[in-house]
């Protein structure tokens, strides 16, 4: 599978807590938006966000600063759909954005291989994450979620590979697919883990019909 991790971002919340900064990941979808997961901002954050594009391969970064009416939370918890936009105030320049599949798709089912990449530790077993960890790349085999959430569906490491864990700082990254000659499809978005890692990946459905229509509405604005 082609490698997709070009179209990542990071998105680093600067925030006025005890916690300090965090970050997430992301995925261009169009040259001013990047969609990621909910709750890697709540609408609580009372400090600054920025994204930066271009972290990989060469760490070529273009920086944004994102205005808080820019960000657009569908949900930050797993009820409907851990899910949100970001606009850029400008045009990331020589990246080609990822694709959403059509307003009819359908979410992948068992046995569809995607790919996903984060910055998520690969060496700690509690899963802490590191802003200079390099940007990791897993490919994904579609499976049965250990439980049943609406609007989701799971993954887990290629079959008689070793075992592959997504982790805190995973959280955001889009699951893709590449097709020969086109431009990468995202299908999901890393809902992730809280505090360890986990075999088996959680993705909010970028099909689910109500959250695709979402995206739609909110790209529409001006």
């Amino acid at each position: 599978m082609a490698k997709l991790n070009f179209l990542q971002v990071l998105i680093l919340i600067h925030s006025d807590t005890p916690l300090g900064k965090s970050f997430c990941g992301g995925t261009l979808i169009d040259k001013k938006w990047v969609l990621t997961a909910g709750h890697c901002y709540n609408g609580s954050v009372t400090g600054s966000v920025e994204v930066w594009a271009g972290v990989h391969p060469n760490r070529a970064f273009q920086k944004f600063a994102i205005n808080s009416g820019d960000i657009h939370v569908y949900d930050v918890t797993k009820n409907t759909g851990d899910i949100m936009l970001i606009k850029l105030p400008g045009s990331v320049n020589v990246i080609t954005p990822a694709k959403l599949p059509g307003s009819s798709c359908q979410t992948p089912s068992n046995g569809e291989k995607l790919q996903v990449a984060g910055h998520g530790s690969t060496v700690n077993p509690n899963g802490t994450s590191d802003l200079n960890q390099p940007l990791q790349c897993l490919d994904l085999n579609v499976t049965n979620c250990p439980r049943l959430y609406n609007n989701y569906f799971c993954g887990e490491g290629l079959p008689n590979n070793p075992p592959a864990y997504s982790c805190p700082g995973d959280s955001g990254g889009g699951w893709l697919k590449k097709r020969t000659g086109l431009r990468a499809v995202i299908y999901g978005v890393h809902a992730g883990a809280s505090t360890r890692c986990d075999k088996i990946s959680l993705s909010t459905s970028v099909c689910a019909p109500h959250i695709r229509k979402w995206i739609d509405d909110k790209m529409s604005i001006p």
